[in-house]
């Protein structure tokens, strides 16, 4: 039975877009704690730890979040990032 993780390396548009549904489908506000999660599925489905890192690099370059834990790489959203995410 497939486990659903990628066989091919995802690009890092595939990446974005994955993580931004993620966030997207997560409850409003994103609650403290989701995203380390978050990165965690990511990287048991496949996915780039560095595509990930960097995704998250763009989203707090164009404001959308910032961190509030930099250990776990927990985000807090901004008002952009309301409006880009939902």
């Amino acid at each position: 039975m497939p486990t659903g993780k990628k066989t091919v390396p995802a690009t890092f548009e595939e990446t974005r877009e994955w993580l931004s549904r993620r966030v997207a489908s997560s409850p409003r506000p994103l609650p403290a704690g989701r995203f380390p999660h978050i990165l965690e599925e990511a990287v048991q489905e496949g996915f780039s730890r560095d595509h990930l890192l960097n995704t998250l690099d763009m989203w707090l370059n164009y404001g959308y979040c910032r961190i509030i834990d930099p250990i776990t790489q927990d985000i807090e959203l901004t008002e952009e990032g309301m409006r880009y995410f939902y």
